[in-house]
């Protein structure tokens, strides 16, 4: 009797390894068709990011050209006064050392600037910065500043 049960046993486990195997089998091929996916996804991937690169390097001269002709020709009509100037300072949440650092003058210009009351004339190459730097935000603000080392960090000692 336990030859019957041992027989009847391994005929089980037979049985149950060939149902395993027939369903795996078509899993298994899934898998490697889905892992040909990803591979030939990730190749694509790598050729438009390396293509990315290509034509910003191309586009980021352009764009600079083109932002430094617009702000010239922004800043030939541009009439700024103390308090647009202290309103937008106030805007970029800077002082009047780091306004100063973006705009290529001292944080004392600023300060004479922003007291002086009415139209503030400047150099043309103030009023070009001044016109590059309206339009940006506190993040873009404080990102300039950093490049140029000028940035004083925030909060207690």
């Amino acid at each position: 009797m336990p030859d019957v049960a041992k027989v009847l046993r391994e005929e089980v486990q037979r049985l149950a390894k060939r149902q395993i195997k027939a369903a795996l089998t078509p899993l298994k091929r899934d898998n490697a068709r889905l892992k040909k996916t990803v591979a030939d996804i990730r190749r694509e991937l790598t050729a438009l990011t390396r293509s990315t690169r290509e034509l910003l390097a191309r586009v980021t001269p352009v764009v600079a050209a083109r932002e430094t002709e617009l702000a010239t020709h922004k800043a030939a009509t541009l009439r700024p006064t103390s308090k647009s100037l202290a309103r937008l300072r106030g805007q970029l949440g800077l002082t009047q050392v780091e306004f100063g650092s973006l705009l290529g003058v001292s944080g004392q210009t600023v300060l004479n600037w922003e007291g002086k009351g009415g139209r503030v004339r400047m150099r043309a190459a103030n009023l070009e910065a001044l016109a590059g730097i309206q339009k940006i935000g506190k993040r873009e603000a404080r990102r300039r500043l950093e490049e140029t080392g000028r940035v004083r960090k925030r909060g207690r000692k």
